[in-house]
């Protein structure tokens, strides 16, 4: 399945499923569970049931009898009557006992507030609240499949408790991800035994999350704790949910990221004014990788219908082909959509696993000692994802450094200011903010997994860290979610910069035209016309380079040169040199006011009444609206925008920063906000 296709798909998932509080629109039965159920659940509060099947209850309470039948028969069987890890040479007959101690000693983990926290990487020890919820899910499932020995009503319990909000506070470090999460879900156990000291977080009416003892929590659901039977402890603990609860949001997130670049590659292809040919399907179909094909043509359905993107020209001006930001764009996305899949795939496979140790075979009514808590497909999973946020990154950034540099951006002044380039400079500090996010997002992106080492006194020489390769891969989409948000307002202001500049150019073209006529009426009037396209060329080009000048000694250099062409093409005007002075002198002094006044007269219609969606494709003037209208974020007009300036009679609009207006795009970006409407408007 195609990249866009499967993140559509998903969403279509989640448009299914209700969020009403009497619909229970996921049913878990250990072979099902998908990211859209996940988020659906944990981002959108649908219910969770089970699903209600003889075969489910039949092979969970087998599952139990087979574990009896071995243990009256004096067998040893790991975790179950033996010490664990490094000590599974010790022996006990508490069994019950031995499980409660399993809890215990991985309930050691710091989370001094013992509080949640909404969103990635905040200062808080503890997990956010919808991946401690998608844990618990993910364990559950994992669990009804049948080959750990626990009973149905502690999955019953559990799901309960997400129904009503009620969340167990996890920490998140701790967890190597081998012989699965065991400290995070130790407090999973830590709930179910209704320990007063390990805690919940419970969501109230209100909105407002209050955090309670797990011993209150389970008087609120009005069931009694648990006391755990043999396996139960090493059930719940032995297990990849944390890792691939973490992996299977930060996924989600990493997919629309990846849709995100694509839009902005087309928003930059109309705001550096590149070919769109770049994206022709014969380069594609003569190096057929699949992502390479397919982001080529969404690129392709993105600019479909642009006014700012041109196919190249064989007598262009200025260089003959765009750069490599915007030209190798399809073959630099394409790997990392490629990588993407292949990580959901792997996410995919884990949701509906069994991850414990040891497992119980039902079938063929044996114990498996065996290792699928190691969880290096997640570490696989979020290695690869981590990578391609970073090759992600590195495209924006360099996409948002020719917005900036008018050596490359085709004419737009430097910064991107909107007044005089002498005195402002705009988006100077965003380009050294983008610098700094992904300086960060490239160290981010280092291997996690090269860094294990051994652990249990020697038990553990291999173990995956994918929880702490998730949560890197967190970290990693904010940062690139902070870089999108920034290079979506330059994208909007240098959209609108070259907006103004095509009213600006069409108004001054006709008038320039015809006080060319004017002024060189009666000397060959056939060719007046096309030597002014040949002129008006020069003036274009002039203009590109002469984009670090203020406005007046702008025109006044880019009349200058006009001259200077005029003059070296005399000769097809069929008059003498000194003749063509005094006609000369009057085109200057005529040229250099009419430009100025045409750029003054466009700019006021401009701020009047934007023309910017006039010029771009249906796909990008979405975004573009959304930002610009719905979200209120205004073109900023240079230093008369700087709010300390204002008296608060001037600032009845409520201007704000730079950083305010990005950081109201990035909380567009972390709610879901953009990509919802952008998805909304492209869904089939």
């Amino acid at each position: 399945m195609a990249h866009l296709a499967y993140v559509l798909e998903i969403r279509r998932s989640l448009s299914r499923a209700g969020t009403g509080p009497d619909n229970a629109n996921v049913a878990l039965d250990g072979y099902s569970l998908t990211v859209a159920d996940l988020i659906s659940i944990c981002r959108k509060s649908t219910k969770v049931g089970l699903k209600q099947s003889a075969g489910l209850e039949e092979r969970m309470s087998k599952s139990i009898e087979i574990l009896e039948q071995h243990l009256d028969k004096g067998e040893v069987i790991y975790g179950v009557n033996t010490g664990f890890g490094g000590n599974a040479d010790t022996r006990t007959e508490s069994l019950e006992k031995l499980q409660s101690s399993s809890l215990q000693h991985h309930q050691c983990a710091i989370a001094t507030d013992n509080s949640p926290f909404v969103g990635y990487s905040k200062e808080s020890e503890s997990l956010p609240r919808d991946v401690a919820k998608a844990l618990v899910l993910i364990r559950c499932n994992s669990l009804l499949r049948g080959h750990s020995a626990i009973r149905l009503e502690i999955i019953e319990l559990l799901l309960e408790a997400v129904n009503r909000d009620m969340i167990p506070v996890i920490p998140r470090r701790g967890s190597i991800s081998a012989s699965g999460d065991l400290t995070p879900l130790a407090y999973v156990g830590g709930f179910l035994e209704g320990n007063p000291d390990t805690y919940v977080s419970k969501k109230e009416d209100n909105g407002s999350v209050s955090v309670i003892s797990a011993a209150e929590a389970i008087k609120l659901l009005g069931r009694p704790a648990i006391r755990l039977r043999a396996k139960e402890g090493l059930a719940i603990l032995n297990g990849t949910a944390p890792s691939t609860a973490l992996a299977s949001l930060v996924l989600y997130d990493s997919h629309h990221l990846a849709i995100l670049a694509q839009i902005i590659t087309a928003m930059a292809m109309e705001a550096l004014r590149g070919h769109g040919d770049n994206f022709d399907p014969f380069i594609s179909d003569v190096r057929p990788h699949t992502g390479q094909i397919e982001v080529a043509a969404n690129i392709r359905r993105f600019l479909h219908g642009s006014k700012l993107c041109n196919e190249r020209e064989t007598n262009a001006i200025g260089l003959a082909q765009d750069g490599y930001a915007l030209r190798t764009s399809a073959q630099w996305i394409g790997p990392q959509v490629e990588d993407l899949m292949s990580a959901a795939q792997q996410v995919g496979i884990e949701l509906n696993s069994t991850t414990d140790n040891p497992l119980i075979d039902v079938a063929g009514n044996r114990f498996h000692h065996g290792g699928n808590f190691q969880a290096a497909s997640i570490t696989s999973a979020m290695e690869k994802t981590r990578t391609a946020l970073v090759m992600l990154g590195r495209l924006v950034l360099a996409q948002c450094n020719e917005l900036v540099n008018p050596m490359l951006n085709k004419g737009l002044p430097p910064n991107l200011c909107f007044d005089d380039p002498s005195a402002s400079f705009t988006m100077k500090g965003v380009d050294v903010n983008l610098t700094a996010y992904f300086s960060e997002l490239a160290y981010l992106a280092n291997s996690v997994a090269s860094h294990v080492q051994v652990a249990d006194i020697g038990n553990q020489p291999v173990n995956s860290l994918a929880l702490i390769s998730a949560r890197y891969t967190a970290q990693s989409v904010e940062i690139l979610s902070m870089m999108s948000a920034a290079a979506l307002y330059e994208l909007c202001q240098a959209l609108d910069i070259r907006a103004l500049y095509a009213d600006f150019f069409r108004l001054a073209k006709s008038r320039l035209s015809k006080s060319f006529a004017s002024i060189f009426e009666g000397h060959e009037n056939h060719l007046c016309g096309e030597f002014f396209e040949h002129l008006w060329k020069t003036i274009l080009g002039t203009w590109r380079e002469t984009a670090r000048l203020d406005l007046a000694p702008r025109c006044k250099v880019v009349v200058s040169k006009s001259v200077c062409h005029i003059l070296e093409s005399f000769d097809d005007f069929g008059i003498v040199p000194h003749s063509m002075l005094a006609l000369l002198s009057t085109w200057k002094v005529k040229s250099e006011n009419v430009l100025m006044d045409s750029y003054n007269e466009s700019k006021t219609n401009f701020l009047a009444a934007h023309t910017t969606e006039d010029y771009l494709s249906p796909t990008t003037k979405i975004v573009y609206s959304l930002i610009r209208k719905d979200l209120g974020i205004p073109l900023h007009l240079g230093v008369e925008d700087h709010p300390a300036l204002l008296n608060e009679a001037e600032n009845q609009c409520h201007k704000k920063t730079i950083g305010s207006n990005i950081g109201t795009i990035f909380q567009a970006i972390c709610s879901g906000k953009i990509m919802e409407y952008f998805m909304d408007t492209i869904e089939p």
